[in-house]
C-alpha cells in the first residue's frame, strides 16, 4: 500500500517526532508492505520547496515563509498536498500531530477522499504553555477537533497519555495505543569500563521540564559515595545549570557534554549504570531516550507525572525507578538505595533490555501501524 506522511520537519533536521518517522519508513518490515512518501517543511525559511529520495524514500520538502508560535508558516502546502496526492496517490494520510499545516488536509477534497490515521505524539497545552500557545490555542483547537473527527483512528504512545488527554476525550473510540519503537541499533564491538561508583547519565534538551535541577540537589547530598553525572544535550539552561553545578561544589562529579555524535551517544548509553529522566510535567509525553537506554540493557529512573507515559514505558522496580515528581528527596532515597545495591542495576537491565525487545522494538511497532492501516482501508 501508498502511506503519504505528513510532519514537520525531515532529515537532516534533528527531532524527537522526525527520528522517529525516518526510522519507521525506513524500517525493512515496515518498507515490505508500505511505499512511502513523506511531506514535510524545509528547516530554514532559505530554503526553496524540493523534491528527494533519501535512503530510498520519496520526500517533499515544502518552503516555509518563516516560524510563528514554534509552527512553520508554509503558505503553498495545500498545493504541495494535492501535487502530492495526485502523483504519489496514496492509499492513506498518515499525518503526525502537533502540526499546524496538517490542517491543509481539510481544505483538500483530494485529501477527505482518502483514509487518515493521525498520530498523537503530545498536546499542544502542557502545564506550563507558552503564553502565544495559550492565546492561539482556542483557535487551534478549531481545526483540531475537526481533523480528529475527520480521521478513521487515532495512535497513541502510552495508555497514561490517552487517559489524560483532554483533546482526545471525545474520541476514545478511534483510538489505539502503539508506543514509539526504535530500530535495535546496538554496536556489540562497544563494551563497558569498570566503573566502582556510580555512574548516572541524562540525555535531553536543557530546558525548564527536564528536571536537571532536581538530580544535580540530588547529586550534591551524596558527599561520600563516588556518585559521577554526565549531561549531554544543549539548550538555553545551560549557564544556569553549570552554575547551579558551582555553587553545589559538583564541578568534580557533573559533566557537561553538550551535543554528541551518535557514536559518542552509543559509548556514553553503554559505560552508565542508570539513566535519569526525571521530568516534571507530561510535555515528556514518552521519553525515546528511555528505550535507548533500555535497547542498551540499562535501567531508568523517571518521574510519576500524570498523563505521561515514562512511569510506563520505565516499571517501577522491574526496568528501573519511579519516584515522585518534582521531589529532590525521592530521587534521594532512590539513588542511596542504589548505592546500597548495585547489583540490582544488572537484572533491572536484563528486563529493561527484554522489555525492548518485546514491546519497543521498531520491527514489533511497525507491523502495529500496518494493521492499523488495513483496517482503516477494510472500512
Amino acid at each position: 500500500m501508498k502511506v503519504l506522511h505528513i510532519g514537520k520537519y525531515y532529515f537532516p533536521f534533528f527531532g524527537g517526532i522526525e527520528k522517529v518517522t525516518q526510522e519507521l519508513v525506513e524500517n525493512e518490515v515496515y518498507s515490505e508492505s508500505v511505499t512511502s512518501c513523506v511531506l514535510v517543511h524545509q528547516h530554514l525559511s532559505s530554503l526553496h520547496t524540493s523534491y528527494e529520495t533519501i535512503n530510498n524514500v520519496e520526500v517533499r520538502k515544502v518552503a516555509i515563509s518563516g516560524v510563528f508560535a514554534y509552527a512553520p508558516i508554509a503558505p503553498t502546502f495545500l498545493y504541495e498536498l494535492n501535487k502530492a496526492i495526485d502523483e504519489f496517490q496514496p492509499d492513506i494520510i498518515h499525518v503526525q500531530m502537533p502540526n499546524l499545516s496538517a490542517f491543509t488536509c481539510l481544505l483538500s477534497s483530494k485529501a477527505k477522499k482518502i483514509p487518515w490515521v493521525i498520530h498523537w505524539q503530545s498536546d499542544v497545552i502542557g502545564a506550563v504553555p507558552d503564553f502565544k500557545i495559550k492565546l492561539l490555542y482556542p483557535f487551534y483547537r478549531i481545526f483540531e477537533k475537526a481533523l480528529l473527527k475527520q480521521c478513521q483512528k487515532i495512535i497513541t504512545t502510552s495508555p497514561p497519555y490517552l487517559e489524560c488527554s483532554s483533546a482526545l476525550t471525545e474520541y476514545k473510540s478511534k483510538c489505539s495505543v502503539i508506543p514509539i519503537g526504535i530500530k535495535d541499533s546496538v554496536d556489540a564491538s562497544l563494551s563497558p569500563q569498570q566503573n566502582n561508583g556510580l555512574s548516572l547519565l541524562m540525555i535531553g534538551r536543557l530546558t525548564y521540564y527536564k528536571g536537571h535541577e532536581l538530580i544535580l540537589k540530588a547529586l550534591s547530598q551524596f558527599t561520600d559515595e563516588k556518585v559521577t553525572l554526565t549531561i549531554i544535550g544543549s539548550g538555553e539552561l545551560k549557564e544556569k545549570l553549570v552554575g547551579l553545578a558551582n555553587t553545589l561544589q559538583l564541578n568534580d562529579k557533573v559533566n557537561f557534554l553538550g551535543s554528541v555524535d551518535g557514536e559518542t551517544l552509543a559509548a556514553e548509553l553503554v559505560n552508565t549504570d542508570l539513566l535519569c529522566l526525571p521530568s516534571i510535567e507530561k510535555t515528556e509525553a514518552f521519553g525515546v531516550v528511555l528505550l535507548e537506554a533500555a535497547m542498551h540493557g540499562k535501567p531508568a529512573l523517571v518521574s510519576n507525572v500524570e498523563g505521561s507515559g515514562m512511569s510506563w514505558v520505565v516499571q517501577d522496580a522491574q526496568t528501573g525507578f519511579v519516584v515522585k515528581s518534582n521531589n529532590v528527596d525521592a530521587i534521594v532515597q532512590s539513588l542511596t538505595n542504589v548505592i546500597n545495591n548495585k547489583e540490582q542495576l544488572k537484572s533491572l537491565g536484563v528486563n529493561a533490555r527484554t522489555r525492548f525487545e518485546q514491546t519497543f522494538n521498531l520491527n514489533v511497532v511497525a507491523k502495529q501501524i500496518i494493521d492499523v492501516y488495513l483496517t482503516c482501508l477494510k472500512r
